[in-house]
């Protein structure tokens, strides 16, 4: 109701009031004390009764106007996610068609126009055409390949153990790269993969990390699995920036293989030889092997550092990281598990160490790695909870099977990336 009724409304309640107070004194025979008590009385009682009808009449309004709004929310939650719905099936599809050509994946029968599908079918056939020789270092390498006869064969038997299957994987060419990739949040989009290095025995059957890893390290030959694992790493980047596709490749490097005097320098070489993908080729290792590195260790990092090479940690337990110490070490991303991230950071009040002094809330956490030019990767993510929870954080990507496993890379490329037999060399020419 507008001001001025409320106005005029109280002005005729004065002027009924007053009239009433006149009439008890000339009718009634009260006296004027007494008939000005009885018009002010009349007076208040309008004037509660006024504001109650009104207080009523504007609940009434507020309680219209609220359901309103919640019917506009609720229309605005439906189109939003409408949108989402339409966004995310786009993004799969293109999800799609970058798996098909990383990964030659055979295309499903299409459901779409028949313009559409042939153009999927050229993609899966470019991967094949920009299969071509390696680089010119790559190429004096593959010249120089050592007969096979310096490497020692070695017979199976109902007797061997892990490490013999090790060996045989490393020789006869069953160890493999999968890819998982690492997205950009929000939008979800691909911006690297980590590659997991698989191995198979004779019957195809794959050995899992837990049984291979610890016979590989006591047997010495983590060195030699890392270096298959980044000669593809190296090549399946080439190929990429063939096609102008600015994806980087993690590849985890063991601490033994950085203090490993007989396979460093070579390794060295190589990526000195590689040191146009520095943008590109990320090494990982685990927060526990570099908080524990030794100083031989440290000056191997430094080495590949100073090529221009960049560092992750992934397998974070404690987020009370020193920043300023990673920054000075090259690492530049920091892989955190959403559960760590969930139970530290937002519920747990652990905060990094750095040179800010203020109180820094969860929310500026990523902001603060990034000052040290450090990105923060969310991995495990297993479900849409944690995406939002990351999200919350401004957490710049993730990774974990919610986005995709890793996958084998295509059997055609996995051939024309096994290293030579010259890589597979120590010592005496046998593989340790």
């Amino acid at each position: 109701m507008p001001i001025i009724t409320h106005i005029l409304l109280y002005i005729a309640y004065a002027t009924i009031s007053l009239t009433v107070g006149l009439a008890l004194n000339q009718i009634g025979g009260q006296d004027i004390g007494g008939s000005f008590l009885g018009g002010i009385a009349l007076f208040c009682a309008c004037a509660v009764t006024h504001s109650s009808i009104s207080a009523s009449a504007a609940a009434g309004r507020i309680g219209s106007t609220e359901k309103r709004i919640t019917r506009d929310m609720e229309r605005l939650r439906t189109a939003h996610r409408e949108v989402t719905a339409d966004i995310d099936a786009v993004q799969a599809r293109l999800d799609q068609i970058e798996t098909q050509i990383a990964f030659g994946v055979p295309q499903s029968p299409p459901q779409i126009e028949a313009p559409q599908a042939s153009g999927g079918q050229i993609e899966l056939k470019l991967i094949d055409q920009i299969v071509d020789k390696l680089g010119a270092a790559m190429d004096a390498r593959l010249q120089t390949i050592q007969a096979a006869g310096n490497v020692t064969p070695i017979h199976g038997g109902p007797t061997r153990g892990p490490m013999d299957l090790v060996r045989e994987a490393i020789l006869e060419n069953r160890v493999e790269l999968h890819l998982q990739p690492i997205v950009q949040l929000p939008q979800r989009k691909t911006a690297y993969y980590e590659g997991f290095t698989r191995l198979k025995d004779a019957t195809g059957r794959m050995i899992l990390p837990q049984e291979f890893i610890p016979a590989a390290e006591q047997a010495g030959l983590m060195s030699t699995i890392d270096n298959v694992l980044l000669f593809r790493c190296v090549q399946i980047v080439r190929k990429l920036m063939k096609q102008d596709r600015r994806i980087g490749i993690f590849c985890n490097i063991s601490p033994s293989a950085l203090a490993d005097e007989a396979f460093f320098p070579q390794f060295l070489d190589f990526m000195r030889e590689n040191r146009d993908l520095a943008g590109s080729v990320i090494f990982e290792i685990p927060q526990i092997s570099y908080d524990s590195r030794t100083s031989i260790e440290a000056r191997a990092m430094a080495k590949l550092v100073d090529l221009g090479f960049r560092f992750s940690i992934d397998r974070v337990t404690s987020a009370e990281i020193d920043l300023p110490d990673l920054e000075r070490s090259g690492v530049r991303y920091l892989k955190i598990p959403v559960n760590v991230i969930a139970d530290q950071i937002i519920r747990g009040g652990v905060r990094p160490r750095s040179a800010i002094t203020r109180e820094i809330a969860a929310a500026d956490i990523a902001a603060v790695f990034q000052r040290y030019g450090i990105d923060m990767i969310a991995e495990r993510i297993e479900s849409e909870e944690a995406v939002l929870e990351v999200l919350d954080l401004d957490v710049p990507y993730g990774q974990g099977h919610l986005f995709g496993a890793p996958r084998a890379i295509k059997e055609s490329l996995m051939e024309e990336t096994a290293p030579p037999r010259d890589f597979l060399l120590k010592g005496g020419g046998r593989v340790a």
